[in-house]
């Protein structure tokens, strides 16, 4: 009959088998039960009026999640909204021209109930123009804040552009539209601190884009150098006379 330590010489690689089958069982649970980032995209939009509007709830929101409205993508990094709520996204033709140049594309962050007292949050995302003939030419930031009136600006909501503007909305106040001529894609964070006696209701991200110039001709590069080399020496002539 084998000894006690030879059964347990026995046993050993058989005992070292089962955990790595229980760990690799746990590790297929684990990768099964993550969910997956949502591609999502707005409605067709509305020519001279309202255009494609895609409504998220909080509760729904992953990070890695992309919205698509018209030529935009937007996709959302990370966010603390400490708040229930949702995200509209909002793609507006102002006239009825071909293109996107006249199109305005709005992020709505609109808490519901509204934050009552000292709450702070985030979302960070990525805002990218799919048309690679434009570029951003312009944005606004505006918010929805009941102000207590003994405590002015003490509620603020700041928009971050990475390589871009920082703007600042003090108790409601609407900023912009601030020009900014940048290639796409932009990284954007968005951060709120409400006061204790303040009411912040809405977010409201505006965006306006442009036809990135077409790029000089080589032959009319030429012409214009040689034409800057005359003048200088015409320059330079005149001030040795």
């Amino acid at each position: 009959m084998p000894t006690l330590a030879a059964r347990l010489r026995a046993a050993v690689p058989k005992l070292l088998l089962g955990s790595a089958l229980l760990l690799g069982a746990g590790s297929l649970l684990s990768a099964g039960a993550a969910q997956a980032a949502n591609a999502y995209a707005c409605a067709p939009k509305i020519p001279a009026g309202p255009g494609g509007i895609f409504s998220i709830n909080f509760s729904a929101i992953l990070a890695g999640d992309t919205i698509t409205c018209g030529d935009k993508e937007f996709t959302i990094n990370s966010f603390n909204f400490n708040n229930p709520g949702s995200i509209d996204f909002e793609w507006v033709e102002i006239t009825p021209l071909p293109g996107f140049a006249d199109d305005l594309f709005s992020a709505n962050i609109n808490f519901t109930p509204s934050i009552v007292g000292a709450k702070a949050g985030f979302l960070d995302y990525s805002l990218k123009i799919l048309d690679p003939k434009y570029r951003f030419d312009s944005v606004q930031l505006d918010s929805t804040v009941a102000i207590n009136a003994t405590s002015p600006g003490a509620t603020s909501v700041i928009k971050a552009i990475t390589g871009g503007p920082t703007l600042v909305s003090l108790d409601g106040a609407q900023v912009g539209p601030i020009p900014f001529q940048t290639p796409s894609p932009i990284t954007v964070r968005d951060t709120w601190n409400v006061s204790a006696r303040d009411v912040l209701t809405n977010i409201k991200d505006t965006y306006t884009q442009e036809e990135v110039p077409a790029p000089l001709p080589l032959l009319g590069a030429g012409l214009a150098f040689g034409w800057s080399r005359k003048l200088r020496s015409r320059v330079r002539a005149a001030g040795l006379a």
